[in-house]
């Protein structure tokens, strides 16, 4: 397990970033999640769940199934326990991407919302999504930091963490070498107003901000 990655995704949760990223992200994860049409018997694994909230609205849809979540930080877990108390279909275990603690085909649906370029090794994390998926199975992956997203790119310097900055077109091959088909990716967009008087610590400036919410982030789907 990525030390590095733990620690700062602990002290991230500690300082509740865990509530902005939902804040965010919300609005782009929600489309995402509408848009894979999760049965209500699904079984869904949420990787890189953060604070659960995508792993709840996912609950949403799978009201007699089984959500599952799962993130290398410890923190985080704990935070996303104590925030779904009331979802009695929902669950959270602390494990790494690339080594999921699940047995083969157990879910037929997986999501991941803003984590794929965080692994060091994206190709044995989608190599371990695939196989825990049935056949027939969806995997659905958000992601905001890829190549054509000049505005993202930024974020590069300003995290704490080494990150991959990847092209849509490496992305879907990725998703072909471990074994997905059907793979598409579509662009989806937050409709919420760019404030005038911006101030975030994303961006450098109002500009690239709005730059950012015109490119759109990047939606992939592949089929196990």
């Amino acid at each position: 397990m990525d030390e590095q990655l733990r620690t700062e995704f602990n002290e991230w949760a500690r300082g509740g970033k865990g509530e902005s990223m939902e804040r965010g992200h919300g609005p782009v994860g929600r489309q995402a999640i509408e848009l894979m049409r999760v049965p209500a018997d699904a079984r869904v694994l949420d990787v890189g769940c953060g604070s659960g909230w995508a792993t709840r609205l996912l609950a949403e849809y799978a009201v007699n199934g089984r959500v599952t979540g799962i993130d290398i930080s410890d923190e985080m877990v704990r935070l996303a326990r104590e925030s779904s108390l009331l979802f009695p279909n929902v669950e959270y275990q602390l494990a790494s991407a690339e080594q999921l603690p699940f047995a083969d085909g157990e879910f037929n649906h997986a999501f991941s919302m803003e984590s794929l370029y965080y692994y060091a090794n994206i190709p044995a994390a989608l190599k371990e999504i695939h196989r825990i998926l049935q056949a027939g199975g969806i995997f659905v992956t958000v992601i905001d930091l890829y190549r054509e997203n000049r505005a993202s790119h930024q974020w590069v310097e300003q995290l704490n963490v080494p990150v991959q900055l990847l092209s849509i077109d490496e992305y879907r091959s990725l998703f072909a070498d471990a074994g997905f088909v059907n793979v598409s990716d579509l662009r989806l967009f937050d409709p919420r107003p760019v404030p005038d008087d911006y101030t975030g610590s994303s961006f450098k400036s109002r500009e690239d901000y709005q730059e950012y919410r015109r490119t759109g982030s990047l939606m992939l789907t592949g089929e196990r």
